[in-house]
């Protein structure tokens, strides 16, 4: 997957430019993004991940058009901020299940196999909530 960003500005109504066009190319691979706060990272990833509309510019993952085709994009693209905000009483195993439903995994099966496959990467399965 290759990753294209032309030209995105995003000015907050506060007036505070977030984004002044910038435009990169990201090959497949892992990358951290760096930057001072107020640098613009977390309107940068807000805006990858659908979560806010930028003022200008374009946004391809590979061949999708990620400003108008957010479905398909939230169908292969993980997002997880540093400030998440989950339920404190809440179980990963349901929060997983949550999270995967909202990406389209309506299946109640699927889901359940998809969720319990996480906790094992995760190291988690085995001290998850039994039902």
């Amino acid at each position: 997957m290759e990753l294209k960003i032309r030209n995105l500005s995003k000015t907050y109504k506060n007036g505070v430019k977030a984004l002044d066009n910038v435009s990169l190319t990201i090959p497949l691979g892992m990358y951290g993004l760096l930057g001072p706060n107020g640098a613009g990272k977390s309107t940068l990833m807000r805006t990858l991940a659908t979560l806010q509309e930028p003022d200008s510019g374009s946004i391809f993952l590979n061949e999708i058009d990620v400003l108008k085709q957010k479905d398909e994009v939230r169908q292969r693209l993980g997002y997880l901020p540093q400030e998440f905000g989950v339920y404190p009483r809440i179980s990963a195993q349901d929060m997983l299940s949550h999270l995967a439903l909202l990406k389209g995994i309506t299946n109640a099966r699927e889901r359940k196999e998809v969720v319990a496959a996480m906790l094992q990467r995760c190291n988690l399965y085995d001290v998850r909530r039994r039902r």
